[in-house]
């Protein structure tokens, strides 16, 4: 399968809108980062998801621009920049999914331990559909 495809792609790009397609994935990076930030504050479980796209989004980054860099100049500052900022940018928005997570157990976990059954009300002030006198445990009128 690896042959077939290294033998199959044309051998330099011939992409006619690539710097759309960057500015694209850089668009979509960015709203990523922003879900993560925007989730880790608020301490939702749902981090991990954006977190992992961020990841991932980094990676491929730091990937493709060491590769289609098109000098060896520009290949050693792509790959600096992926063992300086990409990737170690990548780790660190796992380990903020990973925290944010227990975080979110640990609170939960407090929670249940603080009150664990908590009280759940007969019925509810002013709400038309259920009766406004309590009645028996076997759904006949209280006796009089």
């Amino acid at each position: 399968m690896d042959r077939f495809l290294a033998l199959s792609l044309p051998k330099e790009n011939l992409e006619h809108h690539y710097r759309l397609t960057w500015v694209g994935f850089d668009l979509i990076l960015v709203v990523a980062i922003y879900l993560t930030a925007h989730m880790a504050f608020r301490l939702d479980s749902r981090v991990v998801f954006p977190a992992t796209v961020v990841a991932t989004l980094l990676v491929a980054d730091a990937w493709f621009d060491v590769t289609t860099s098109a000098t060896a100049q520009a290949a050693t500052g792509a790959l600096i920049l992926a063992l300086a900022v990409e990737l170690p940018a990548a780790a660190f928005s796992l380990y903020v999914a990973f925290r944010v997570g227990r975080r979110v157990r640990e609170l939960a976990h407090l929670d249940h331990a603080a009150n664990p059954h908590p009280s759940v009300p007969d019925r509810v002030e002013g709400h038309t559909a259920l009766p406004s006198e309590p009645s028996s445990p076997t759904g006949l009128p209280p006796e009089k």
